[in-house]
């Protein structure tokens, strides 16, 4: 029997194969960064009562500092910027870019099985002093991510969310590696 996902809904464009994929494989590994607001804008037709609070997964800065940028970051700001635009800047949403920091190096998680995704990403992820009172209590709070695969990575930082009294969490993802989880 399998436990619940820490969030509450997820959010996706589609299934991670072709052409999804080949986009997300652009941005991520051969720094493709024209994707992001095409794919951002998918994203956000997706999402019917977006949170007024986005998080990004952040890269170890050693990771970041190899790759060059941030792929969730680019979706985030990208995702804003659709509402922004869609809505004349009217809508209250605030991307709160550095309020979740990755503190350890781990290993990339592709290629890895879900009890191994699990154990290396424990401990991975701290919320930021500056930001947790802008977290704690909130009632929906939205972690944007490229990919989800097993749902290890959001999982952790949901965990964290939730010990600030965050009630609802929802999944912003470009795909899902296999069926999405509600």
């Amino acid at each position: 029997m399998s436990e619940p996902p820490c969030w509450d809904q997820l959010f996706c464009v589609g299934e991670y194969q072709v052409p999804l994929s080949r986009y997300i494989q652009g941005l991520k590994y051969r720094r493709q960064v024209w994707h992001a607001p095409e794919l951002a804008t998918l994203l956000a037709g997706e999402i019917t009562t977006p949170a007024p609070i986005l998080l990004s997964i952040p890269l170890h800065w050693r990771r970041q500092l190899w790759r060059g940028f941030n792929q969730s970051d680019y979706l985030a700001r990208n995702l804003l910027q659709v509402w922004d635009n869609a809505h004349g800047g009217g809508r209250a949403i605030r991307y709160l870019a550095k309020a979740v920091k990755r503190t350890k190096v781990t290993r990339n998680q592709m290629g890895l099985n879900r009890r191994q995704r699990l154990l290396n990403l424990k401990q991975a992820f701290e919320l930021t002093e500056k930001h947790l009172p802008s977290l704690q209590n909130q009632p929906h709070v939205a972690i944007i991510d490229d990919v989800v695969t097993t749902g290890s990575t959001v999982s952790e930082i949901c965990k964290l969310l939730r010990k600030q009294g965050v009630q609802r969490i929802d999944i912003y993802c470009i795909c899902r590696a296999s069926k999405p989880v509600k």
